[in-house]
């Protein structure tokens, strides 16, 4: 049965893969780029992302 915070973690996954991973065809970067984020994520954009965000969490939790 799916839930309504099952719901915003799809929507929010599904965000994040437009904004991040998937190349726009139209301008050839992904949102965020075109935006000037660089994150400097490569190929494997999902795997790199992840490993990103827990090591940036691990930072903001020591600082806690």
């Amino acid at each position: 049965m799916q839930t309504r915070e099952t719901a915003q973690k799809v929507v929010d996954a599904m965000r994040i893969n437009y904004n991040f991973v998937r190349e726009n065809s139209t301008i050839g970067k992904t949102p965020a780029e075109k935006a000037g984020i660089k994150l400097n994520l490569g190929e494997n954009k999902i795997e790199n992302l992840i490993r990103l965000a827990k090591s940036r969490k691990q930072k903001i939790d020591q600082i806690s």
